[in-house]
């Protein structure tokens, strides 16, 4: 008993030494950081936030950051020049948070693991994004050397092999984390640029045996044939074709090939289509089965063939790609009246723009939502490019309006989206444009758009009644306006949209002069325009039975916007 008791004494003592003393350690540096922490290597063990801070500070003045790039043809490339910004404030408040966040248990084990292993807090830093990807592509320009591919072609009616050459890559992801690494520290570093080989010699065995196979497709053609087409390629292509140096169908000519019959070869699924007129379908048309090429099947086969010219036809391997709706499923699903109704105005607007909203508007039409799907506008409307028929207009890019391909797409989903509301769905996904356009308050309060930008920015809303809906367009160009009409079943919920409410307006920045030394000196062009900043807001809901089924605040953040003027250099 009385071993007992002395044992229970002794640990009741070892634990009021262990709390003192943790206690004491605590008191000890109260305001102070514990010690064994560092700030990128600079022991601030001891000191409060204003003497860690002091002495931050004095660690970068005194050796100051300076990262050297090496491994060029050229001078190695400083980056003295760029612009960094340290948060040595935010540093030091982690070094004096450690070891005090968290429950009494968490402190304990951050304070002892601190005084076993130490810690180290890195600065974090701001910087040019976009400057530090131009430094990666100056240093790309200078060190990538292309790798000259090996390839089979005709002289003189024989196969000849070109040698192929081993290529220099730049290891871009690895030089940018190691630069952003070495900018938050102090000091000299000489950073070697990352580069890996790339490899293009042939393989001598694989080149001798493709080089005879080649020999026997000599005034050949090979014929690829699909659904209800072909395509004929001839004796250069088919050279290009054969692997010389790990696989047996190249890749590079491959891919060619694949630019080249896909236009032809592949077939989109579309959907039966009926058009609403006078509240009516009045215009159908059958469903239509697309087909896709199959890429891995597809050039297995091919490969075999290109050893095996006999024959000189392939049939293209295909996937069927079915529609959502066939003809069959046309008088079940719904589509019975309008349920919403959009429209916007887009006067003032320049050819191009007028013409994109125009070609959007036709991506839209006749879409059909399944019930209890989501319609997304930049899955429907697809890529926006020049090479998908886009004209050049007016677009936000970068924090400035510049012309770009697809300028106005923003007008039909922005007339989509108040369709939407008008509807009574669900708006899954909604962004605000960057600042007040001007084509969006024509004919509507502020704040009622939506603006698209694959893949950042989307429309998206949800079918949550219990048919199919239908989404048509239509635009005046005469007029410059357009409506966007949604047609399903009355179910019998009310939507209302509250009257926005606009705070926060600031004035646009004065108005910049940039000297152009292309323009004519005395000629002035304007290149953006001002806007007034806001934030507005407004409410949506949703009743059907006189009760709330949906309900949803809209927020919108407008930057003030400036304006640019080229003011002309040149005598």
């Amino acid at each position: 008993m009385m071993i007992l008791r002395n044992f229970l004494l002794f640990t009741l003592v070892l634990v009021l030494m262990s709390v003192a003393a943790l206690v004491g350690y605590n008191l000890a540096f109260n305001k102070l950081i514990f010690p064994r922490t560092t700030i990128a290597g600079a022991e601030v063990s001891g000191l409060d936030k204003e003497s860690a801070l002091s002495l931050i500070e004095l660690y970068y003045t005194n050796d100051p950051n300076n990262v050297i790039l090496r491994g060029g043809r050229e001078d190695n490339v400083r980056l003295t020049s760029f612009e960094v910004n340290r948060n040595f404030v935010w540093a030091v408040d982690q070094a004096l948070g450690m070891g005090r966040a968290g429950n009494l248990l968490t402190r304990l084990n951050d304070q002892i693991m601190g005084l076993k292993d130490g810690r180290d807090i890195n600065v974090p830093i701001k910087y040019d994004a976009d400057e530090l990807e131009g430094i990666l592509d100056q240093v790309e320009d200078e060190m990538n050397t292309e790798p000259v591919w090996p390839k089979l072609t005709i002289e003189k009616e024989e196969v000849v092999l070109v040698e192929g050459k081993n290529g220099m890559r730049l290891i871009r992801d690895t030089l940018r984390s190691e630069i952003l690494r070495l900018l938050a520290l102090p000091g000299k570093h000489l950073l070697d640029v990352p580069m890996q080989v790339v490899m293009a010699e042939e393989e001598e065995v694989q080149a001798n045996k493709a080089k005879e196979a080649a020999k026997k497709w000599l005034g050949k053609k090979l014929i690829l044939k699909g659904r209800d087409s072909q395509v004929i390629i001839d004796n250069e292509e088919i050279l290009n074709l054969f692997g010389l140096s790990g696989t047996t169908v190249n890749e590079t000519g491959f891919e060619a090939l694949i630019e080249k019959i896909t236009p032809k070869i592949e077939t989109q699924a579309r959907d039966a289509v009926f058009v609403f007129k006078d509240d009516r379908v009045n215009e159908f048309q059958p469903e239509i089965v697309g087909s896709k090429i199959d890429i891995p099947l597809f050039k297995q086969v091919l490969g075999e063939t290109l050893y095996n010219p006999e024959k000189g036809e392939l049939e293209v391997s295909l996937i069927l790609t079915y529609p959502d709706i066939t003809t069959g499923d046309i008088n079940d699903l719904g589509i019975k009246e309008l349920i919403g109704r959009g429209s916007s105005e887009f006067a003032h607007s320049i050819p191009g723009r007028v013409f994109n909203v125009n070609l959007a508007s036709t991506r839209i039409s006749g879409v059909l939502v399944p019930p209890g799907e989501e319609f997304s506008f930049n899955a429907v409307v697809g890529e926006i490019s020049r090479e998908t028929g886009y004209q050049s207009a007016y677009i936000i890019s970068g924090g400035r309006t510049v012309l770009g391909d697809g300028g106005g797409v923003c007008q039909v989903s922005t007339t989509v989206f108040r369709a939407a509301l008008n509807a009574g769905l669900p708006i899954t996904e909604r962004k605000a444009h960057a600042y007040r356009v001007g084509y969006y308050e024509q004919d509507s309060k502020p704040g009622i758009d939506a603006t698209v930008y694959n893949p950042t920015a989307d429309l998206k809303f949800k079918n949550d009644t219990e048919h199919h809906i239908l989404v048509q367009t239509y635009v005046d160009t005469k007029t410059m306006k357009m409506r966007v009409d949604i047609f399903g079943t009355k179910d019998g919920r009310v939507a209302k949209i509250s009257e926005p409410r606009v705070s926060g307006q600031t004035p646009p920045p004065a108005t910049m002069y940039v000297d152009d030394p292309t323009l004519v000196k005395g000629t002035k062009k304007q290149i953006d325009w001002s806007a007034w900043g806001a934030k507005v807001s407004f409410d949506y809901t949703v009743e059907k039975g006189g009760q709330m089924v949906y309900e949803k605040t809209f927020y919108s953040n407008y930057q003030p916007w400036q304006a640019v003027y080229l003011v002309g250099m040149k005598e």
